[in-house]
């Protein structure tokens, strides 16, 4: 009995802290986008962000982007089973589940300003612009300015500082 219950417990939590892992995650790729300078003929579209693989991340963003905008940009969020096909996207997240899609993400995405950020640490070294990490129970990133102005984008300051830098 006791054993069952300190199993429920701990898929409670578990859900519990991947919950919160995706609301931390949906503010940071909003601010990441506040703080990215998009290239100008981009200003009245609408921010397009494209989640590969979380579902619970997806769902934080329709939440802040019901109530929030990028400038006067209205965030629109599209999820996506894979990395074949995506379609025009300003951000597009790779959930920790597809990294191994990395490489394909990156070849399809060639000649598009955007930024790509994974779920899983270390993929800047593999072409992504940011990466989240866990250190110490608190979530950080990386983030390549490289990798970020290669695909036509600018990165402020204030977001280099904030991140752990590599190249």
């Amino acid at each position: 009995m006791k054993k069952s219950f300190f199993i429920c417990i701990m898929l409670l939590l578990c859900g519990v802290c991947k919950a919160q892992m995706a609301q931390f995650q949906a503010l940071y790729i909003y601010n990441f986008a506040k703080n990215i300078g998009w290239p100008s003929e981009d200003g009245s579209k609408d921010l397009v962000i494209t989640v590969v693989g979380d579902n619970d991340l997806a769902a934080e963003l329709n939440k802040l982007a019901a109530t929030k905008s990028i400038g006067s940009r209205k965030v629109v969020v599209k999820e996506s089973a894979t990395t074949n096909g995506i379609q025009k996207s300003d951000i597009v997240f790779l959930g920790e589940s597809k990294s191994s899609q990395i490489a394909s993400l990156i070849t399809a995405q060639e000649g598009n300003k955007n930024l790509i950020v994974s779920g899983k640490n270390g993929q800047c070294g593999q072409g992504a612009g940011i990466a989240f990490l866990s250190e110490g129970g608190k979530l950080k990133f990386e983030i390549s300015n490289k990798n970020i102005s290669k695909r036509g984008l600018q990165v402020s300051q204030k977001l280099l500082q904030l991140g752990t830098e590599v190249d």
